[in-house]
């Protein structure tokens, strides 16, 4: 198994895959006795009114990454929302073959509450708990799957899968 160094998340490292979502680093732009409030954090326009929020339990497994996925048309939302810490996957498109750029691949470090917002066309994971169990507000657009006769089907225009030749695992 090939071993990726985790990284702490920050907003320059993850630039090139999306956004880091969490309590912005400014002022707020409103605040009264009750609450403080920051506007336009992460901008969701890529979901044009078709976007929805999931609730994502993930559960504490060995970190061993044997596949990544991609989604072709929509950014995906990865908010924590216990707090709780967990390993985040990102690797650039190799335009040339369509499948993650292995040399660009990374591993974060999600703690105290960070939340990404992953770039469409960029290769990833489910979140890896690092305790027992992770809870997210999980959001994308709501076409990428679809329910008929109580079972869920992926769109595959939509959904690129990718079979990783060597599992991945993590440096903590």
């Amino acid at each position: 198994m090939k071993l990726v160094k985790t990284e702490r998340l920050d907003d320059n490292n993850f630039k090139n895959y999306g956004w880091v979502m969490r309590k912005p680093d400014r002022d707020f732009d409103v605040a009264n006795e009750q609450l403080a409030y920051w506007d336009n954090c992460v901008d969701l326009s890529n979901f044009s009114g078709n976007g929805l929020l999931g609730f994502l339990e993930v559960k504490r497994i060995p970190i061993e990454m044997t596949m990544m996925d991609l989604l072709t048309e929509s950014v995906r939302i990865y908010l924590s929302i216990d707090r709780n810490p967990s390993i985040q996957f990102v690797a650039l498109n190799d335009p040339g073959t369509n499948q993650p750029d292995m040399d660009t691949l990374k591993a974060f470090l999600l703690e105290d509450g960070d939340g990404v917002v992953i770039n469409k066309g960029i290769w990833h994971w489910t979140p890896f708990a690092l305790t027992e169990k992770a809870f997210f507000a999980m959001g994308l657009k709501n076409d990428i799957m679809t329910m008929e006769n109580g079972t869920y089907t992926v769109d595959d225009s939509k959904v690129k899968y990718f079979t990783l030749e060597e599992s991945i695992g993590v440096n903590l």
